[in-house]
């Protein structure tokens, strides 16, 4: 399936996968996360959807695959908190192995962040594409785009200033 296609049927794609994921159980926030995600696998997919009906039944099916799944880790979720130990000032190795280590610190940062939001941000830093555009290509509002732009800096921004507190 081209672009131009998946860009008209991603808002009726999002649709079924916020009711999808309503019906299985999912709070309003949920569902408007889980659709998200959704298209965000279905723009993955694309090169290997051929059929926009095939595309609709893939978007429920992976809605009601993740609201389930997010409804058994919210039962079994355990309350823990995991710190990382950074090196101590006097184990500091040379400037480029330091520079390596922040590099690979950045990068696993990059990855605990929402898939959402690690998506949206690689569509807009790597891709070079602009909210709007990113909003077309997901199906949802441009303000949605700018607010999860916004949240994923944050999350980094955070852990960059906790990171050098340490």
């Amino acid at each position: 399936m081209d672009i131009r296609a998946f860009e008209e049927k991603a808002t009726a794609l999002r649709q079924r996968a916020l009711n999808v994921s309503r019906v299985q159980g999912a709070d309003i926030e949920e569902a408007e996360d889980i659709a998200q995600e959704v298209m965000l696998r279905l723009w993955q997919m694309l090169d290997d959807i051929n059929d926009a009906a095939g595309m609709e039944r893939l978007a429920a099916v992976i809605a009601r695959n993740m609201t389930i799944d997010m409804l058994r880790k919210q039962r079994t979720m355990p309350l823990c908190g995991n710190e990382v130990r950074l090196a101590a000032q006097h184990d500091v190795p040379d400037e480029s192995l330091e520079a390596a280590e922040e590099e690979s610190w950045l990068r696993q940062r990059l990855r605990q962040l929402p898939p959402t939001q690690y998506a949206i941000l690689g569509m807009r830093q790597v891709e070079h594409l602009s909210n709007g555009e990113i909003a077309r290509r997901l199906g949802i509002a441009e303000t949605s785009v700018s607010t999860l732009l916004s949240r994923a800096r944050h999350t980094l921004l955070d852990e960059i200033r906790r990171r050098n507190k340490i």
